[in-house]
């Protein structure tokens, strides 16, 4: 970082996009614990209540979809600023709900408003870092983004044991009022606007599709989020009804394998980064694929071995997140705004997909369900990546 951008300085600034980055999980998971409290306070369907946080993921990714392009033509600061005030005017309005259709209406603004709030974060590290000191940020990043769903849900138990689930959404109004603060102390790091109407800046995401190369990498390294997401959509009826845990023993599976994927940028900073990046990619791949193939044949016979054998999928999947996300910031010179927004909303949206599939009827168990979607979403990107590599 050459330049001074951020008024509390540059090291904060670090720390700042992390935590911006973070705002999706924290918007999310904070309040899970709390979900069946809130639908009995506002007398209404679990269901319903549900739907809370499914809407919130979908409008999140979209929105970014919309927000990216708009902050390549007015500035990374205006849009940052307007999300985090919509964020905490949403949040507010959360907590003061009445009923579940103003919180689902109000809760949808909030997905849009945290949308806003998170496409800045890699925007932000395009706009002013290159090489090996943008692939450092980025890998702190997205630790910061994998530990995020493992505390929050922690960090949401604990404060019900001093408030109701409306206090939460008031602790999530304060973050929104941390990083409105932090908008207002950062430069605008955007060098050149996007011409013309807000149509055309829109309209700068299909450009940036059909730029050659980053189309095809794009839905390539999406996909790879369909494992784990895979593993959030079943591992609570596998170890639960399947194989009869206690709540609190899936807890501590869960954070297992959530482990294992912090590891995985951890690993990339200190020794993955500086090996071939097509190599580590494909054998990345190549593990997926064959732990996914593992857990068709021996997952479904017991907590540890199902367990285990998701450990290489969350670790490799993880991993691979630093590298992928710099070969696809690097693809495109300019529209740094629309490039960071297709990779975070892809991912999302390919996530979404995965869990989607995963409560279709035709498996044969949820087991199936995870290791089927492992092994083929896998074996396809590791297909595809050698296509792309050789072509070169």
């Amino acid at each position: 970082m050459s330049r001074r951008v951020f008024a509390w300085g540059n090291r904060r600034l670090i720390a700042y996009l992390a935590f911006l980055s973070a705002f999706a999980p924290l918007s999310t998971d904070m309040y899970l614990p709390a979900l069946p409290h809130m639908a009995e306070a506002l007398d209404t369907s679990y269901s319903l209540a549900g739907l809370t946080v499914s809407s919130f993921m979908l409008l999140f990714a979209l929105s970014m979809l919309v927000w990216g392009p708009l902050s390549d033509k007015y500035g990374r600061r205006p849009v940052l600023l307007t999300g985090s005030a919509l964020y905490v005017l949403s949040s507010v309005c959360i907590a003061l709900a009445a009923s579940i259709g103003p919180l689902l209406f109000w809760r949808g603004l909030q997905a849009v408003g945290s949308g806003a709030v998170s496409a800045m974060s890699l925007a932000v590290v395009k706009d002013i870092l290159r090489g090996k000191a943008m692939e450092k940020v980025v890998t702190w990043i997205q630790t910061v983004t994998i530990l995020a769903p493992m505390l929050a849900p922690v960090a949401g138990g604990g404060l019900l044991l001093f408030t109701d689930w409306r206090g939460i959404f008031w602790c999530l109004a304060a973050c929104g009022l941390l990083a409105l603060a932090g908008g207002l102390a950062l430069r605008e790091t955007r060098a050149v606007a996007t011409q013309g109407s807000v149509f055309r800046a829109l309209g700068r995401i299909f450009v940036v599709l059909r730029t050659p190369g980053f189309g095809a990498p794009l839905l390539l390294f999406s996909a790879m989020s369909m494992p784990f997401m895979a593993y959030l959509a079943v591992s609570s009826y596998v170890f639960q009804s399947r194989f009869g845990l206690s709540a609190q023993e899936y807890s501590w599976f869960f954070a297992f394998n959530a482990g294992m994927s912090l590891l995985g940028p951890l690993l990339h900073m200190r020794l993955f980064r500086h090996w071939r990046r097509d190599a580590v990619i494909a054998a990345h791949l190549l593990l997926v694929c064959l732990a996914g193939g593992l857990l068709l044949l021996f997952g479904d016979s017991g907590p540890w071995r199902f367990a285990l054998l998701y450990v290489p999928i969350s670790f490799c999947g993880s991993a691979i997140r630093p590298p992928s996300t710099v070969l696809l910031m690097n693809c495109v010179r300019g529209d740094n705004g629309a490039v960071t927004s297709l990779i975070n909303s892809g991912a999302l949206l390919c996530g979404s997909f995965s869990m989607l599939l995963c409560s279709l009827p035709f498996w044969d168990g949820a087991v199936t369900a995870a290791g089927a979607i492992s092994c083929l979403t896998a074996g396809a990107a590791l297909l595809g990546w050698l296509r792309l590599t050789r072509g070169a």
